[in-house]
């Protein structure tokens, strides 16, 4: 038997197929901007202003894009807890988001009280409510994010 007859069949192109939509719009998106590794976060922020979340499937289009591995750019996204990665057959989540810091400082002012109060006055299909970690505005505990806007207590 030679070689050629051992081999496996072809079962096509491994790992995750490319929707050209999405690589359609992360171009538009990204325009003429030189594409370069240290500007991945700043694209990243770019697809989820205009999408409200990071798809599974604009992740690999950025890939591809930017001619880096599926993985580096996944795990940059899934590093920061305030990019929205949205896997294959999940929901996107709710138009907008509430971030409570559940740091110590915030904690300690209220920062669990609020986060309940928030939770059960929130329509989830309209707003979803999420523990954050420190934003650094401890002096104005408990801190919160609606949207991108900060907000002092």
């Amino acid at each position: 038997m030679t070689m050629q007859q051992r081999r496996a069949p072809d079962r096509g192109p491994k790992g995750r197929a490319l929707d050209d939509v999405a690589l359609a719009e992360v171009r538009e998106l990204l325009g003429q901007r030189e594409r370069r590794r240290d500007l991945l976060i700043e694209f990243l922020h770019l697809i989820q202003d205009r999408y409200g979340c990071l798809s599974a499937a604009h992740l690999r289009a950025l890939a591809e894009d930017m001619r880096l591995s599926q993985v580096e750019v996944y795990e940059v996204a899934t590093f920061y807890d305030h990019f929205d990665v949205v896997r294959e057959g999940e929901a996107r989540p709710a138009p907008l988001t509430i971030r409570v810091c559940e740091s110590i400082s915030c904690m300690l002012a209220g920062a669990e009280d609020l986060i309940g109060e928030l939770a059960a006055k929130a329509d989830p299909k309209t707003v979803r409510v999420m523990r954050a970690p420190c934003m650094g505005r401890c002096a104005t505990a408990p801190a919160a994010r609606v949207g991108d806007r900060e907000v002092d207590h």
